[in-house]
């Protein structure tokens, strides 16, 4: 990821970005456009957009394989899952490793808000990140507690249950990203073996 355009400061664009001036500062532009091409294509797409923010983590008793094998594994089973039950996904996740022997997973999901107007605890995603493990790694965790919602906060609210944003809305639509903006940092990304990605994003239009 060196390489990669870097984006410094707190606007990129139309859009604006968490005020972050921790330990290497900076945004991966590749990734924030990521974001942007699938928050612009799905509000062209649905009136109503729910935004989600999951963090996915391996149990402390697994030491990961260095490959991203188990993660996308989960990540296609659960995007068919909400594909089956009509919420058209797209999105975007990174992968991050700062102290832990393991890497973790920032996701962020995209969903049709006219057919799912606020997310519900991730229990399904977690049976499916348990079935991921013990498929690649025999650990049974059963699900428990392993991937959260990112509890950021606006105007006093707690978005648990993801943002549902109205394609008139720019301002929330605005605060969404500046929120998201936080997968595209540039802290906590480099530590993957070589040839390993520490990104991805859904092909547009796929669902």
């Amino acid at each position: 990821m060196s390489r990669k355009r870097i984006i410094n400061g707190n606007q990129y664009g139309d859009y604006p970005l968490l005020e972050y001036d921790g330990v290497n500062p900076g945004y991966y532009q590749i990734i924030l456009d990521k974001m942007v091409e699938r928050l612009e294509f799905m509000l062209e797409r649905h009136s109503q957009v729910l935004v989600v923010r999951l963090v996915v983590r391996f149990p402390v008793e697994v030491t990961a394989n260095a490959d991203n094998d188990c993660f996308q594994y989960f990540m296609e089973e659960y995007r068919r899952h909400l594909k089956i039950k009509d919420f058209d996904p797209q999105y975007v996740w990174v992968r991050e490793q700062a102290s832990s022997h393991n890497p973790h997973y920032h996701v962020l999901l995209l969903l049709n808000g006219n057919k799912i107007r606020y997310y519900r605890y991730p229990a399904r995603a977690n049976e499916i990140w348990s079935g991921a493990l013990l498929k690649y790694y025999g650990y049974d965790c059963r699900g428990d507690g392993l991937i959260e919602v990112c509890s950021a906060s606006y105007d006093g609210i707690a978005m648990n249950h993801g943002i549902l944003l109205n394609r008139n809305n720019e301002t929330l639509t605005q605060e969404a990203y500046r929120i998201c903006s936080y997968l595209a940092k540039t802290n906590t990304k480099g530590n993957a073996p070589k040839n390993i990605r520490e990104f991805g994003a859904s092909i547009l239009g796929r669902g």
